[in-house]
């Protein structure tokens, strides 16, 4: 008995001399971690000192943004650096270009956007030995979309190793091409609480509401010496289509939310007012398409159940296209619709742009649809280039890298003019139909997942919003090329995905989830979340 005591107290005085030392090391632990910060800190300061002194504006935001990187990378996890993102994309580096003319700026947005892939990557690779995915009824559609994006990045890999193009035309190319993909995989991989997701697609909608001042001022003060282009809200030069498309977006959701029962009219009403007013000062033809073709797709149940209503929406379309129409002529077209034909009329008015002969030797500008028919009738390429192309970069036309491998033959002409013909010369009609699958796939799943799914108003809505976004933005490819080389655009677009993906793939809310007891099964080990 006496023994069993002396043991108890040995056992109790090497608890209490463990309990000394971890207290001991809590308190010495701050300590050390405040010294080696301010020693980091110290020689960081001198560091970027000496680099400030040279008088290089650009190699001190360069080793700026490389100082940030490692601790942001270590430390801030995915679901904090999505917003970050959002709000570096769609607002700061745009304006910082547009404003204060820093050209560098267009390295923020993909730089951070790398950033964040690299920082998925690492907390999946860090995660997947500890969490199980709670999958949801259609988590095979989820995979399948996943599954075509990693198939045309290793086809986009491939084609590098089979293209012409140099380090330097690489290296700008990657840098925007890819890094917004790990925005999609970061949605697939982890599970984000509806919470999260809703503050974001409500951060869409405070930034559209946002361009109103910025395109007023742009239209008063620099319409005259820019040109139209100048109005671009706060997503930098040349960039009307993206502020038109991206307010249109916000507008689609607000209606989702409406049509879901969960916003009064009185929202919808005033995001349309504001929205009107930015596409109506950013001269967009497309919109034309955008804007009835968004509606009627959240509308749809709507619409189509009864004929009146349906005559009433296309009335209620006709009379904005209309108001739209008018309003441009006035504003931008009038001293350009003065021609004598219906012809000239159509074609000053947008019409070049499907002429497959609309070149302009001069200018080197060519109208979308002569960019496809400068692919089709090339005389050069083999099948094998037919199929996989001459590789990334090869129809880059950027004066900062330099032509890529196809654009030297046809001298100053921009032959990557659309998203469609930039993917037919550089990876050729097999990667082109990969690419176009991801999204084919998502507008898919999505519209399932809405018609079909016994999710809340919050969730459908998002979808919803989602699926119409991805529909209006395949249309870009055939447009410009944002989606190929773009961060806001390219952004809006994974996000969007990555929202179709989310909710196919888990089944209840995170939220929700974890509210639920995990239900055993005899040999079953009950599944992680990863909220």
């Amino acid at each position: 008995m006496s023994f069993s005591i002396h043991k108890l107290g040995l056992r109790t005085g090497n608890a209490r001399n463990a309990q000394s030392q971890r207290r001991k090391a809590r308190q010495g632990m701050p300590v050390f971690t405040a010294v080696l910060l301010a020693l980091a800190g110290l020689a960081t300061a001198l560091l970027l000192g000496m680099v400030i002194a040279l008088g290089a504006i650009q190699l001190t935001i360069m080793l700026a943004g490389l100082l940030i990187f490692i601790p942001i990378l270590l430390f801030v996890d995915t679901k904090k650096l999505l917003p970050l993102l959002f709000i570096v994309v769609f607002f700061v580096s745009g304006t910082a270009q547009y404003f204060f003319n820093l050209r560098l700026a267009t390295w923020m947005a993909s730089g951070l956007a790398a950033l964040f892939f690299a920082r998925t990557i690492l907390e999946k690779t860090l995660a997947n030995h500890l969490v199980k995915d709670q999958f949801g009824d259609s988590f095979a559609g989820a995979t399948r979309i996943v599954a075509a994006a990693w198939i045309y990045l290793a086809f986009y890999a491939f084609s590098i190793f089979m293209g012409h193009a140099s380090t330097v035309q690489l290296i700008s190319v990657l840098r925007f091409c890819l890094p917004m993909f790990g925005v999609l995989f970061a949605m697939y991989w982890f599970q984000w609480s509806d919470r999260r997701l809703l503050v974001l697609w409500g951060g869409i909608v405070v930034i559209a509401v946002a361009q109103l001042p910025l395109a007023l001022y742009q239209h008063f003060f620099n319409i005259a010496s820019m040109g139209w282009d100048s109005v671009v809200g706060s997503f930098g030069g040349n960039m009307s289509p993206v502020l038109v498309l991206f307010t249109v977006v916000a507008m689609l959701y607000v209606l989702a939310r409406w049509v879901q029962g969960i916003t009064p009219v009185s929202h919808v009403v005033g995001m349309f007012i504001i929205g009107l007013a930015i596409i109506l000062l950013g001269e967009v033809k497309a919109v034309f398409i955008w804007l009835p073709l968004g509606v009627f797709w959240v509308v749809r149940r709507k619409v189509l159940k009864n004929i009146l209503v349906f005559v009433m929406f296309v009335a209620l379309m006709c009379s904005i296209s209309s108001g739209i129409f008018m309003a441009y002529h006035a504003l931008y077209w009038g001293s350009h619709t003065k021609t004598d034909t219906m012809e000239e009329k159509v074609n000053s008015v947008g019409g070049y742009v499907v002429d497959p002969n609309g070149i302009n030797y001069v200018t080197g500008e060519i109208s979308r649809g002569a960019s496809l028919a400068l692919w089709y009738q090339d005389p050069v390429p083999t099948i094998q280039e037919r199929l996989i192309g001459y590789g990334p970069s090869a129809s880059s036309t950027s004066q900062n890298v330099g032509r890529g491998y196809v654009a030297a033959r046809y001298r100053n002409l921009q032959i990557g003019a659309t998203g469609l013909a930039s993917l037919l010369w550089d990876v050729g009609i097999l990667g082109t139909l990969v690419y176009l699958s991801i999204f084919i796939l998502g507008i898919r799943q999505g519209a399932r997942y809405v018609a079909h799914s016994q999710a809340g108003p919050e969730r459908l809505a998002m979808a919803d919003a989602s699926t119409v976004t991805l529909i209006l933005l395949v249309s870009t490819l055939i447009y410009n090329r944002t989606m190929i080389d773009e961060p806001s655009i390219q952004l809006l677009c994974y996000f969007s995905l990555g929202c179709i993906v989310q909710f196919s793939r888990y089944g209840k809310p995170a939220a929700d989830s974890a509210k639920l007891p995990p239900q055993r099964t005899p040999g079953h080990t009950p599944h992680g979340v990863l909220a």
